[in-house]
């Protein structure tokens, strides 16, 4: 009966653990822009890399992060970005206004509301900002949680 219980709580545990790991295929989404148009995996741009990026305006670590971006954006501008928050819209600019002026009106950058709260049970990051870079084929690529995350898929993107 014990060696029961104990498998029983093993398996759990290994499940539970599968579970919890980022999706190593690109979910399928639907988060919307910031005039309120739905966005979804049939709106991405084909044929290039897609970097998706949870934030939160509040977060210092996203605010961090962002202005990395926007500091090194000519190393990102053969890929597909995709900010995700639930944060409201109106104060969307602002943020980006103070942290990476200008970085929301690159041609390559949507800026996506997660309305419906998707993002999270479908993506399952760890913590802000989370980090996802996906292959043109939708395979995952990197994934990143914290700080680092714009340093590390520096490495990946292919210019």
């Amino acid at each position: 009966m014990k060696f029961r219980i104990i498998f029983l709580a093993i398996s759990l545990f290994f499940f539970v653990q599968l579970k919890a790991q980022q999706p190593t295929i690109l979910p399928q989404f639907t988060f919307f822009k910031l005039d309120k148009k739905a966005f979804s995996n049939k709106n991405l741009v084909p044929g290039k890399q897609n970097l998706f990026m949870l934030f939160d305006v509040t977060c210092e670590h996203c605010q961090r992060e962002t202005k990395l971006l926007g500091a090194n954006y000519t190393q990102f501008k053969n890929v597909n970005i995709y900010m995700i928050t639930l944060d409201e819209a109106y104060i969307i600019p602002q943020f980006f206004n103070t942290y990476a002026k200008g970085l929301n009106t690159k041609p390559n950058v949507t800026i996506l509301q997660d309305k419906n709260q998707l993002f999270i049970p479908l993506f399952l990051p760890k913590m802000y900002p989370a980090m996802y870079l996906y292959s043109p084929g939708g395979k995952l690529v990197a994934y990143n949680a914290g700080d680092g995350g714009i340093k590390k898929m520096m490495k990946l993107v292919k210019n």
